[in-house]
């Protein structure tokens, strides 16, 4: 899932608002607190990239859309994302 940098921005800048507002974390400098959520969010959708890919590249063999290949795709994906501790 490839998003924008102004998307990615938007949602960065929506959870600090949740994280002053709701009072979950004391931030001393705002503009690193949010450098910092963006690069989490960019980490954590680039590995949900390579996941996808390295799902799609396990079921290469099998027809999209069937329920077979729907199935194993939900196996292989939640595997993946317990292996890499998403």
């Amino acid at each position: 899932m490839s998003l924008s940098e102004d998307r990615v921005s938007t949602m960065a800048h929506e959870i600090i608002k949740c994280i002053w507002r709701d009072d979950l974390a004391d931030v001393s400098d705002d503009s690193r607190a949010l450098r910092r959520v963006k690069q989490s969010l960019e980490a954590f959708f680039g590995a949900v990239d390579e996941i996808e890919d390295a799902v799609r590249a396990k079921l290469r063999n099998k027809a999209p859309g069937s329920r077979d290949y729907e199935t194993l795709y939900q196996k292989f994906y939640h595997d993946e994302m317990a292996r890499r501790g998403l």
